[in-house]
């Protein structure tokens, strides 16, 4: 087990920690999920099936995949601190990746900003859980 990571999940969250969250979390992975890789696949399939008008599903799909993508990317921060066993890979790839769906939606409807915003606000909940319940 990793003690620095483990010792991120077992203390106090410090104001750094709450910050580096809500910057790294909140911009850095979403400017990387969805404004370059969601819309990387947007343009890769619009230009295969050469449709000048994106249909919605074009969306979905390219939405989908950086959600697996996103959440795939958890699971090396899971696998410092315990053993990788079908259920956590399961709850990482249903947390992280139902959540990726929601910001990538709010990416598409609304703008990289709402993404940004609603990323950094579940990190900032994550921290304050951990503040009252640690």
């Amino acid at each position: 087990m990793n003690n620095w990571v483990a010792e991120q999940y077992t203390s106090k969250p410090t104001l750094y920690k709450i910050v580096g969250g809500l910057l790294v979390g909140g911009i850095i992975e979403e400017v990387m999920m969805r404004l370059f890789f969601m819309s990387l696949v947007v343009f890769i399939i619009s230009k295969i099936l050469k449709k000048q008008e994106i249909p919605t599903i074009i969306f979905v799909i390219s939405n989908i995949l950086a959600a697996l993508l996103f959440a795939a990317g958890h699971l090396p921060s899971t696998a410092t601190m315990t053993t990788l066993t079908l259920v956590l890979i399961i709850r990482c790839f249903l947390f992280n990746g139902g959540l990726g769906i929601v910001f990538g939606y709010l990416y598409r409807k609304y703008g990289i900003g709402y993404a940004m915003v609603a990323h950094g606000i579940s990190h900032l909940i994550s921290d304050i859980c951990m503040l009252i319940f640690i």
